[in-house]
């Protein structure tokens, strides 16, 4: 009758003591993670009463973030952009002034210069107009995938530079200013892959439509960018087009070799020429600018986007931080009970049959 009455665990008041134990250990557990994280759960079923905003905060945020991140895309490609421009308009700049020292009767050694400047320009040129930004064409437009310039992007050795080759050969000493028409005919052409790709082959107010565009708000997209052949309605003296213009003029000129110098039709085609290129330099410049402005544009995007992220990061945050001071004491008092649990336990570890009477 001095024994244990019976090894602990085994009866009904101890089996309710352990799991009550069981429970408030997983509440002490609970309320430590909550101190410690400043958390109050890390799910939204354990949120109580801020779940409703949570989950409505949530959605809020992952949206801002996307806009965030097209803006962030946007603006890498337009610096690509922006970059190629400016080596684009100072090709065309310098050009002009190689332009300049033609006029008149020009040495054969002038000459043979501006032959291998427009010749080694037409290659940089093709080169530039395929500039990719990670796996985009930046010239591309909507086609970001498609090289603009197709095939050999060395474009004094394409079929239109062939083509106008040839008409300056024959029609170079006797018809300065055929030659200039014919020749904007030639590059103003829209045949796809004469060089350019066939989606860029189309008018230049059709092709600026094929800016590629970016979701950066709430019913806000924006186009971004430019196409190699975008521009204005084709007149007289140009096709429309910067590019394709600055293009033709490079080809007449890496195919004077055969045409003599000091004549009437040789200065008639170099004047027009320099007219034509002073055009492009001032359709390059407007180009720029309006990539500038777009830049513009995603830079304050870039900065309200960011202040909206940070609130929405503070509310989303707010309703899941816990009362730390409430959590604190609740703690106390688990830790408490835990304790005193405890010793109800060891207490009952001991008791016999005398304990009872």
């Amino acid at each position: 009758m001095s024994g244990a009455i019976s090894q602990f665990g085994n009866n009904g008041p101890s089996l309710i003591l352990k799991r009550a134990v069981s429970d408030l250990s997983e509440q002490q557990n609970a309320q430590q993670l909550e101190v410690t994280t400043g958390v109050s759960s890390d799910s939204y079923a354990g949120l109580g009463p801020s779940r409703t905003r949570a989950l409505s905060l949530q959605p809020a945020l992952t949206q801002t973030q996307a806009w965030s991140g097209n803006v962030t895309l946007a603006q890498n490609r337009l610096e690509g952009t922006q970059n190629a421009l400016s080596q684009i308009s100072t090709m065309a700049t310098d050009f002009t002034k190689t332009l300049l020292t033609l006029s008149g009767n020009a040495s054969s050694d002038v000459t043979q210069a501006a032959i291998s400047e427009a010749r080694q320009n037409l290659q940089n040129l093709g080169a530039l107009l395929n500039t990719k930004n990670g796996d985009d064409y930046v010239f591309a437009g909507q086609a970001s995938t498609i090289a603009p310039v197709s095939g050999n992007t060395d474009l004094s050795q394409s079929h239109l530079a062939a083509s106008i080759a040839e008409t300056v050969a024959q029609s170079g000493n006797s018809n300065g200013a055929g030659v200039l028409s014919q020749t904007l005919q030639m590059a103003g052409q829209t045949t796809p892959e004469n060089p350019f790709s066939a989606s860029l082959s189309t008018s230049p107010n059709e092709a600026a439509k094929q800016s590629a565009s970016y979701a950066i708000g709430q019913n806000q997209a924006v186009q971004v960018g430019v196409t190699a052949t975008q521009g204005q309605a084709s007149s007289e003296t140009s096709t429309g087009s910067p590019i394709r213009d600055l293009m033709r003029n490079l080809m007449v000129v890496a195919s004077l070799g055969k045409v003599t110098t000091g004549t009437q039709n040789y200065d008639q085609l170099v004047q027009g020429l320099i007219s034509s290129n002073n055009e492009v330099t001032s359709g390059l410049t407007t180009m720029s600018s309006t990539v500038g402005v777009t830049q513009n544009t995603l830079k304050f995007q870039s900065s309200m986007l960011g202040q909206m992220k940070s609130s929405l990061i503070a509310q989303l945050s707010e309703s899941k931080s816990a009362d730390l001071a409430t959590v604190s004491t609740q703690l106390t008092q688990t830790k408490n009970q835990l304790q005193a649990s405890y010793s109800i336990i060891a207490d009952m570890k001991g008791m016999n049959l005398a304990s009872y009477l």
